[in-house]
C-alpha cells in the first residue's frame, strides 16, 4: 500500500482539507491521488494566473516503445514520475503544451520524434513541423530544437505529437 501523505510530504506538499488532495504554497500546484485498482494514480495541478493546467502520470519508455502511465503500483515508481512531472512543471505552458526535443526525423523526413523527460519518445508528422524549422533542419541537418507539443495518445496508449506551435 502507497502512503500518499508521505510521498506528497518528501516533495514538499501538504495535505489540504480534502483527503488525498495536497498542496505546494512555492509552486502554486495541488497533488491529487487517485486510488485505483490495483495502484495510485497522480495528477498535479499548476495554477497559472487564472488558468490550471493538469500535469498527469508521464510516459515510460520500455524496449523503445513509449506508452502512457496509467497508474503505479510500486512507491519507489510512483515516486520517479511524481520526480518527473515536477521537473517538466515549468516546460508547460497555461494551454497544455510541453516543451520537447526534436530529436530524430526518418529517412524521408517526413515524420520524427520528439522527447523530454516526461515523455521519451513521441512521434510527429511532419505536418506538425513549421515550414521554416524543416527548411532549417534540411540545410543544417540540426535536430536539437525545442518545440512546444501538445501530446495525446493513441488506442494503444502511444503518445503522438496532435498540435505543435
Amino acid at each position: 500500500m502507497i502512503n500518499t501523505k508521505k510521498t506528497a510530504k518528501e516533495f514538499g506538499f501538504v495535505q489540504s482539507t480534502v483527503e488525498n488532495i495536497f498542496y505546494n504554497e512555492s509552486l502554486k500546484a495541488q497533488m491529487i491521488f487517485t486510488h485505483n485498482y490495483p495502484g495510485v494514480y497522480v495528477e498535479i495541478i499548476k495554477e497559472l494566473g487564472d488558468k490550471r493546467v493538469t500535469i498527469d502520470m508521464p510516459y515510460n519508455l520500455k524496449h523503445g516503445v513509449c506508452k502512457k502511465i496509467k497508474y503505479r503500483h510500486n512507491e519507489e515508481n510512483l515516486k520517479k514520475d511524481i520526480k518527473a512531472m515536477l521537473s517538466a512543471f515549468n516546460s508547460f505552458t497555461e494551454d497544455g503544451f510541453h516543451e520537447m526535443e526534436l530529436w530524430q526525423l526518418g529517412k524521408s523526413k517526413d515524420y520524427g520524434f520528439v522527447r523530454s523527460e516526461y515523455c521519451p519518445k513521441a512521434f510527429v508528422d511532419k505536418n506538425k513541423i513549421s515550414v521554416d524549422l524543416m527548411d532549417e533542419i534540411k540545410r543544417n541537418g540540426h535536430y536539437q530544437k525545442k518545440l512546444l507539443c501538445k501530446v495525446e495518445i493513441d488506442e494503444t496508449g502511444q503518445p503522438y505529437v496532435a498540435a505543435t506551435k
